[in-house]
C-alpha cells in the first residue's frame, strides 16, 4: 500500500515553512497502530487551517505531545533523521522510530522521522495529561494517549490562532469551541464504562468513530460546517494565518 504524498508550503512574510511527506511505501502487513497516527499527522498537515510553523511547533514537535530523551538528545512525533538511532526505550532499548523504510518528512529541506513505535497497551485516554509537567517516555509510546493529545492540542491551537482576529470569527470559534467540549465529554463518557482499549477493543475503535465525526478535523478553508446545534445553521471554515495576513493588510490599509 502506497502512503498519500502530502505537500504544504506556506509563504508570506510572516510564514516561511515547507512540510512535505516523502513518498513512501508501506510494507507491514500488521501496522494498523501506528498507521492511525500517522494518517492523523497527514490530515492535519493536509488541513492548512493553522500555519505549518505552529503545527510544527504545537504538536509535531512538542514534548507535551510525546517527549524520547537520549541525555542531551531528544525526539518527539518527529525527530530530526540524523538522530533517530540513539532515541530509543529507556526500558528495553527497542528503537522509536524505524530504522528501515522510515516515515520521512522533510521540514524546510531537513529530514525528520515519525515516530513509530506505538505502544498497544491496554490504556484509557489520559486527558489530563497536556495540563501535567512532561516526561520523558519509558517504553512506548500509549496510542490512545497519543491520539487525544494531538486533536486536543490542534483544537486549542487552532482556537487560540483564530482568537487574534475574534470579531471576524465568532461563530466559527463558538462553533470549534462546542465541538472540542463535545469530543472531551465523549472521550470521558468513555473513560467511565470498562472497554478494551487494545487498539482491536472496542474501547479504540469508538475513540475512532469520534474522531471520525469531527467536522472541523476532516475540513479545509472553505468547507462549510453543519452547526447541528444552532437551528441546522453552518459555519465556513477559515485559514487562521490567512485572515490574520488579511487583517494586517487592512490594518496597513489604514
Amino acid at each position: 500500500m502506497t502512503n498519500i504524498h502530502v505537500c504544504t508550503a506556506q509563504q508570506s512574510q510572516y510564514l516561511d515553512m515547507k512540510i512535505c511527506k516523502q513518498p513512501r511505501t508501506e510494507v507491514t502487513k500488521k501496522a494498523t497502530t501506528r498507521m492511525v497516527i500517522e494518517s492523523l499527522v497527514d490530515q492535519l498537515i493536509a488541513s492548512n487551517l493553522i500555519s505549518n510553523e505552529r503545527l510544527f511547533e504545537q504538536i509535531l514537535y512538542n514534548k507535551d505531545i510525546i517527549w524520547i530523551q537520549n541525555e542531551n538528545i531528544n525526539g518527539h512525533l518527529f525527530a530530526k533523521a540524523d538522530i533517530t538511532d540513539q532515541l530509543k526505550t529507556k526500558t528495553n532499548s527497542f528503537m522509536m522510530y524505524m530504522p528501515t523504510n522510515p516515515i520521512v518528512y522533510e521540514v524546510n529541506g531537513e529530514h525528520y522521522h515519525l515516530i513509530t513505535r506505538i505502544d498497544s497497551t491496554r490504556a484509557k485516554p489520559n486527558l489530563e495529561r497536556l495540563s501535567q509537567a512532561s516526561k520523558p517516555i519509558l517504553s512506548a509510546a500509549r496510542v490512545n494517549d497519543l491520539l487525544c493529545s494531538i486533536v486536543m492540542r490542534f483544537y486549542e491551537t487552532y482556537i487560540e490562532d483564530l482568537s487574534q482576529v475574534a470579531d471576524k470569527n465568532k461563530e466559527l470559534i463558538n462553533f470549534v469551541e462546542r465541538e472540542y467540549q463535545q469530543f472531551l465529554e465523549a472521550v470521558k463518557e468513555l473513560n467511565d464504562y470498562h472497554l478494551n482499549w487494545h487498539p482491536r477493543g472496542n474501547g479504540h475503535e469508538l475513540l475512532l468513530k469520534l474522531m471520525d465525526n469531527l467536522q472541523l478535523l476532516k475540513s479545509q478553508p472553505g468547507k462549510v460546517l453543519i452547526d447541528f446545534s444552532n437551528s441546522h445553521s453552518y459555519v465556513v471554515v477559515e485559514s487562521q494565518y490567512r485572515m490574520f495576513k488579511q487583517a494586517q493588510k487592512a490594518v496597513q490599509a489604514l
